[in-house]
């Protein structure tokens, strides 16, 4: 009778590498999932960045407009007639803020390229940053521009249209449209645009 020799060798052998194979294709899973997960934050903490900056363009920007609104109350005379070209006050009869394209709004228009006040806030968190560069610690730097929308009376009418001299006593008040700018990092910029409406200057 023969005896069989069976093979001896160790089952590892014939294994040699295969640890190290799916190692590997583990690391790679792993090293992929960091990667994603570090975009992912860093694409949130951009998205909380932009948010702040926006918020802190529109709070500025709410600051300059009632400075804006201040501006109107402390009005003396008429300053919007005549116009005054270096000033930041426009008559109702403005069409467009541009002199070179007068009656034509172009994109260029947009970018408050015309005359406006130049308003600085005060450094109120005390970082001693300069928004502006001046050597002055301020907050932020922010314009605005007021248009003179013209009388109305009680019954919302343009009294330089329909020609009533004789309205009530207190009827008549005058209409300003106040417009305000700021900006924060990142280019965050806000406009925000308020009615005010007084007597008669």
């Amino acid at each position: 009778m023969k005896n069989r020799t069976h093979n001896s060798r160790p089952t590892y052998r014939k294994q040699a590498g295969a640890a190290l194979f799916m190692a590997l294709i583990f690391l790679l899973v792993l090293t992929i999932l960091g990667v994603f997960g570090m975009n992912i934050s860093r694409l949130e903490n951009l998205m909380a960045g932009n948010t702040q900056f926006q918020t802190l363009a529109l709070n500025n920007t709410e600051y300059f407009l009632v400075a804006a609104e201040n501006d109107i109350k402390n009005v003396a005379g008429n300053p919007f007639d005549p116009d005054i070209a270096t000033d930041h006050y426009y008559p109702l009869s403005t069409v467009d803020f541009d002199v070179d394209t007068a009656g034509t709004q172009l994109p260029t228009d947009l970018v408050w390229s015309f005359n406006k006040a130049t308003v600085t806030m005060t450094d109120i968190n005390g970082d001693g940053s300069d928004t502006d560069g001046d050597s002055n610690a301020d907050d932020a730097i922010g314009e605005y521009v007021i248009l003179d929308a013209g009388l109305d009376n009680n019954a919302g009418e343009d009294e330089s249209v329909t020609g009533n001299m004789n309205p009530l006593a207190g009827a008549i008040v005058q209409v300003f449209l106040v417009s305000a700018k700021s900006g924060a990092s990142r280019g965050a910029n806000r406009i925000l645009q308020s009615v005010v409406v007084t007597d008669p200057l």
